[in-house]
C-alpha cells in the first residue's frame, strides 16, 4: 500500500510495530572528561556551530601547547630557586608565602596547581576564553624565561637586603652604660 509522490507517515494509532525513536545523543554536549577515560573519536565539531564545544580528542598541537606552558612553568620554578639561593626575594607575594613554608610547598604549588589549571584549560580548549588563557600563559612564561636568561646573561645580582627584610633583621646592638664615653 505505497503511493508514489507525497506519502504521509502512518497515524500513530495505526502503527503496530516497535517504537525505535529515542533521545538524540547530539542534543547534549560531549562530557568534558570523556576524552580522558573513553576511546577518543572526535577531534572537532562537524559544523561551524559545533566548533565551540567539548570534543573527544586533542590534537598534537594542543598537547604541545600544554606541555610547553608546563615546562616553562617548571623552568621558572628552577630559576626562581636559583635566584633565591643567590640571596634574592620572590616578587609574587602568594609564592613568597609558599616559600616561607618551604621549598617543597613552593614547588608543589607551582607544579600541581598550575598543572591542574592547565588541564582545565585544555578540556575547554574550544572555548575562546580558554584558548586566550592557554596562549596568554605561554606568553607570560616565555617572557619570564627571557627575564631569567637576561639575569644570568648580564650577571644581575640580587639587591642587598634592607633592614626591613625579616630574613636579615638583627636586633640592635645593646650599648652598656659602662662603655659610653662620658663628658668630664
Amino acid at each position: 500500500m505505497q503511493s508514489s509522490g507525497n506519502s504521509t507517515p502512518p497515524e500513530p494509532s495505526s502503527w503496530d510495530g516497535e517504537e525505535r525513536r529515542q533521545d538524540d545523543r547530539r542534543d547534549r554536549p560531549t562530557n568534558p572528561l570523556s576524552g580522558l577515560v573513553t576511546p577518543r573519536r572526535r577531534a572537532s565539531g562537524r559544523r561551524a556551530s559545533d566548533q565551540s564545544g567539548y570534543v573527544d580528542r586533542y590534537t598534537k598541537f594542543d598537547v604541545w601547547l600544554l606541555m610547553s606552558v608546563f615546562l616553562l612553568n617548571v623552568g621558572d620554578a628552577a630559576f626562581t630557586m636559583r635566584w633565591l639561593a643567590r640571596g634574592g626575594r620572590e616578587a609574587n607575594p602568594v609564592m613568597d608565602f609558599f616559600l616561607d613554608i618551604g621549598p617543597g610547598a613552593f614547588l608543589a604549588q607551582k607544579c600541581l596547581v598550575v598543572g591542574f589549571w592547565l588541564l582545565i584549560l585544555l578540556v575547554h580548549k574550544n572555548f575562546r576564553f580558554a584558548r586566550i588563557g592557554l596562549y596568554a600563559s605561554l606568553a607570560v612564561y616565555a617572557v619570564l624565561m627571557l627575564v631569567h636568561f637576561g639575569i644570568i646573561a648580564f650577571g644581575v645580582e640580587p639587591p642587598p637586603q634592607t633592614d626591613g627584610d625579616a630574613a636579615t633583621t638583627e636586633p640592635p646592638a645593646i650599648i652598656r652604660t659602662a662603655d659610653r664615653p662620658t663628658a668630664e
